[in-house]
């Protein structure tokens, strides 16, 4: 899946580092150059950035993918003995590919930039899988619906946008009104994102608190449910749809 993306490309999987590290340097020179934007704790913009746009990339472009997953396999779908379920989590497998390449990237910033290493840091493991176990419920749940509904796939690139945006990647949470930051907690990315910032970038790992991993994993349980249960139900009528 993952080579099949830049098959007839003379770049190859270059440009699965090239695209994201272009957009890096766009914003940064937007927000960090031009409206001087600084990060909320005591490292670079650029480290605080990065940071958290290297799970953004993967929730992102394996959810946009996902979403295809099934329409886009027909001859596969057709197949009776075919087990469907895998399809999203092939999507998600092959989306880890560039996630560690950036993550060795964030490595070499980390070296450069004289951040501490201490064993606490792999918590960002425990990050990593919050955000595969989201992409996997919102990926069953959008691959069924888009063999009926194809108005997914153009929904859901918005629906990304304005989550981005929403989520303060490359804006710092400090930006909004200390009465409405409560409502970032209801963002489960945000969740994702401060926690790599923490895992990876802080002077000390910071755990996240009861309240906000109970309401996180809340979520994503009912999303992985619900996203199961749809797939399933839709599953035997993929064939007649493609």
């Amino acid at each position: 899946d993952f080579q099949s993306r830049y098959v007839g490309t003379l770049g190859g999987i270059v440009w699965a580092v090239v695209q994201p590290i272009a957009i890096v340097v766009v914003f940064y020179f937007v927000f960090a150059v031009g409206f001087r934007v600084t990060s909320p704790i005591d490292v670079p913009f650029i480290l605080w950035f990065v940071c958290g746009l290297i799970p953004w990339f993967l929730f992102n472009d394996s959810l946009l993918a996902i979403a295809n997953s099934i329409s886009s396999n027909s001859h596969l779908v057709k197949t009776t003995v075919f087990p469907t379920e895998v399809l999203p989590l092939v999507h998600t497998a092959a989306s880890l590919i560039p996630h560690v390449i950036f993550m060795f990237i964030l490595l070499a910033l980390l070296i450069f930039f004289s951040v501490p290493f201490f064993l606490e840091r792999i918590l960002m493991l425990y990050y990593l899988f919050c955000t595969v176990t989201l992409l996997v419920g919102l990926g069953w749940l959008f691959s069924s619906l888009q063999v009926i509904y194809r108005d997914i796939s153009h929904a859901l690139p918005v629906v990304m946008n304005i989550w981005f945006w929403s989520t303060p990647i490359v804006w710092p949470q400090t930006l909004v009104p200390e009465g409405y930051r409560v409502i970032l907690f209801w963002n489960p990315m945000y969740y994702i994102v401060e926690g790599y910032r923490e895992t990876m970038i802080y002077n000390s790992v910071e755990w996240p608190s009861i309240a906000q991993t109970s309401y996180f994993w809340g979520v994503t349980i009912f999303m992985l449910l619900l996203g199961g249960y749809v797939f399933h139900r839709l599953k035997w009528e993929f064939a007649d749809f493609m």
